[in-house]
């Protein structure tokens, strides 16, 4: 489906909320925080280690999945080389995963690029 295009940055993320971890992996500049909030402020926990390149004609060749312990509360944010870098420095982490995600891109999109968030808040297990 790719074919005939310049190819994707492609970030995959999964969460396995029984053994509270997430795994993730990616290629080219999508990137990928958990993001959390403790008594000292908001810090990013963990930061997805991409390889260079683009998903399309050629493959790179993909590092191995991360797999980083997940908690209740943690944000995961997920955005394009669209969004300025210094975003995460402007989370209101008390708002819900989706103005968040708003927010993101209406004050921190470039206007010479195209730009892309994704947030997802860990609510916890249920039981």
């Amino acid at each position: 489906i790719l074919g005939g295009t310049r190819g994707v940055a492609m970030t995959l993320a999964r969460v396995d909320f029984a053994a509270s971890t997430l795994t993730w992996t990616g290629v080219g500049n999508v990137a990928a925080n958990l993001v959390a909030k403790d008594v000292t402020g908001t810090h990013i926990r963990a930061t997805a280690r991409l390889t260079a390149g683009i998903v399309g004609y050629r493959i790179p060749e993909i590092r191995p999945a991360q797999v980083v312990s997940i908690r209740a509360g943690d944000l995961l944010v997920i955005t394009s080389d669209g969004i300025s870098e210094d975003h995460l420095e402007h989370i209101d982490f008390a708002a819900s995963a989706s103005v968040i995600a708003e927010e993101t891109v209406s004050k921190h999109a470039k206007e010479t690029d195209d730009a892309m968030v994704l947030t997802a808040r860990h609510r916890g297990t249920s039981t």
